[in-house]
């Protein structure tokens, strides 16, 4: 009887951990997905700045085309 009660506890305390570990494993995805998320917006943002930069090196390039250099 002794032997069956230690194996049910024993059972009781492995489902709570694997409970609370379920539960961590949840937040680590969640966190993961919210990362996932910024990078995304980040990188879109760079990609965008990065378009405005060549567009602006594209612009300088031919603004100056047929300029004399010594002039303002």
């Amino acid at each position: 009887m002794a032997a069956c009660r230690a194996g049910d506890e024993g059972a009781g305390i492995v489902r709570s951990d694997l409970t609370a570990l379920r539960l961590q494993v949840g937040n680590l995805d969640q966190k993961v997905a919210n990362l996932d998320q910024k990078i995304d917006e980040k990188i879109g943002e760079l990609n965008e700045k990065i378009d405005r930069n060549q567009a602006q090196i594209v612009e300088l390039p031919t603004a100056l085309v047929g300029k004399n250099p010594n002039e303002s």
